[in-house]
């Protein structure tokens, strides 16, 4: 090409710039809805939807994305999405209107207009969340994602689906969700999922889904009070915002996030509880917490550290059982109740460990080892909160539980009696024969060997005190250590 040609075409993109598609800026949040509705949820989430899309107020700084699946047994509301229906559907919330999207690039048979046929859905398999989280990040990217789950749980599994009568196991969510639709910031609107294994599972590094930060309740109750919280999140220039100094999404970052939902969740309790004594007495026992889940691997590494001290020590099993008991009678905080304390043993980390730090029953290396749990259970928790009936609750240290039940107990069964450890099937290692749809937990697998006869984490500890291998060789869990 001669040299005349190179200058001419040269002046001519001076003056005709090629032309280019530019990427929009990324807004600060996206902040991502999953709605499990189709149970009794169906309804109260509309409800709940409907306060945080007015505290929000169209925000700049956040979108407000649905995915909803719900029922046809329960509400047939017309008016918070504008139409009733019972599959699946993906919206865009804003503060007076929802915008159903097309999501067909991710959901081939979701509708597309209010006249398009029902996509039924089994929204307990976790691959929707997947799905959903993916649709989000290419539609609505964002510097930083938070994603949360509205639903059913009891801290074994979550998000039951009364049509597929199923429900999706807490460690099924990491096996079948790819690293790509991890999040920046992860909350449960469901009971009782406050707990170790289930922070350590969706921890970040895992190989699958996780989170950087998770907020959560140990124990049963209403939902936070989020539309206090959405209420401070203000861009500049989008007003003053309610009670509380104002946030900018521009610069908050997850783990800020967490902490003003607890604040404002701990606020939102105590405010209800003046106006309505009948209801504060049902919520005292109300607990909450925001955690950083990086600091997740370093409370396992601890609690193990201790199994394999108390699996060591002589007279150690009866002396730390003894802290067991339920709070009424002056044992440990739990997030259940003395009715459901055999089924569901939440003990707070905490203060197990501080009360076995500090009791004389134990030998020094268990208590020092107590004492490492304490520490970074502190450093997991940034933060929580407990009612005034959770007695002994420290704001900041408590409110992660861990799963530790009285094995030796007997309970009904169709049988006939049967030790407790044998209902706990669920609570089992992903290298467990048999593994149950809701097993498969990585707490309670990572740093053990199977059969190598040691104690070297803390299912292994329970399952050497609790599992009758006289009955089940392959052991209560399909796990022998």
């Amino acid at each position: 090409m001669s040299i005349h040609l190179l200058a001419i075409l040269a002046l001519w993109g001076a003056f005709h710039p090629q032309e280019s598609v530019a990427t929009p800026p990324a807004q600060p949040w996206t902040v991502m809805v999953y709605a499990a509705a189709d149970n009794d949820a169906d309804g109260p989430v509309l409800e709940f939807l409907d306060g945080v899309r007015a505290a929000l107020d169209d925000d700049p700084g956040m979108q407000l994305i649905l995915f909803i699946d719900r029922s046809d047994g329960y509400s047939k509301d017309a008016t918070a999405l504008g139409a009733d229906f019972t599959g699946a559907r993906i919206y865009r919330l804003r503060k007076d209107s929802a915008e159903l999207l097309d999501a067909s690039s991710h959901f081939p048979d979701m509708p597309r207009t209010n006249g398009d046929a029902e996509y039924e859905v089994d929204s307990s398999d976790p691959k929707h969340i997947g799905g959903f989280v993916r649709f989000c990040k290419q539609r609505f990217p964002a510097r930083n994602f938070g994603l949360l789950i509205y639903s059913h749980a009891d801290g074994r599994g979550m998000c039951p689906d009364e049509k597929s009568d199923s429900e999706m196991g807490i460690p099924q969510l990491t096996a079948q969700v790819g690293v790509e639709s991890s999040v920046d910031f992860l909350a449960l609107e469901l009971c009782n999922m406050g707990g170790i294994e289930i922070a350590y599972q969706w921890r970040p590094g895992n190989g699958g889904f996780s989170a950087n930060v998770l907020v959560a309740i140990p124990n049963a109750g209403p939902p936070l009070d989020w539309k206090r919280a959405f209420a401070r999140i203000r861009s500049e220039g989008h007003g003053a915002g309610s009670q509380g100094e104002r946030i900018d999404p521009v610069t908050m970052t997850a783990a800020q996030f967490g902490a003003l939902i607890v604040e404002e969740g701990e606020r939102g309790r105590r405010a209800m509880a003046a106006q309505h004594p009948r209801m504060g007495r049902e919520i005292a026992y109300e607990a909450a917490a925001c955690y950083d889940l990086a600091a997740a691997t370093a409370v396992k590494q601890a609690v193990d550290g201790l199994a394999v001290r108390l699996a060591d020590a002589t007279g150690a099993r009866q002396a730390f059982e003894s802290l067991r008991s339920p709070a009424s009678t002056g044992g440990p905080l739990n997030y259940g109740d003395d009715d459901t304390f055999t089924r569901y043993p939440y003990i707070d980390v905490y203060d197990l460990c501080s009360r076995a730090a500090a009791s004389v029953a134990l030998g020094a290396e268990v208590r020092a080892a107590a004492g490492v749990v304490c520490k970074a259970t502190d450093a997991l928790v940034l933060a929580s909160f407990g009612m005034d009936e959770l007695r002994g609750f420290e704001a900041g240290k408590c409110g992660l539980f861990i799963v530790f039940p009285d094995g030796d107990e007997e309970i009904e069964a169709k049988s006939g009696k049967s030790r407790a450890w044998r209902s706990f099937n669920w609570y089992s290692p992903p290298s467990a024969a048999g593994k149950q749809r809701l097993g498969g937990w990585s707490f309670l697998g990572d740093g053990a060997i199977p059969g190598n006869g040691k104690v070297e984490n803390w299912f292994e500890l329970l399952d050497s005190w609790y599992d009758d291998t006289s009955q089940d060789s392959a052991g209560i869990n399909g796990y022998a250590p």
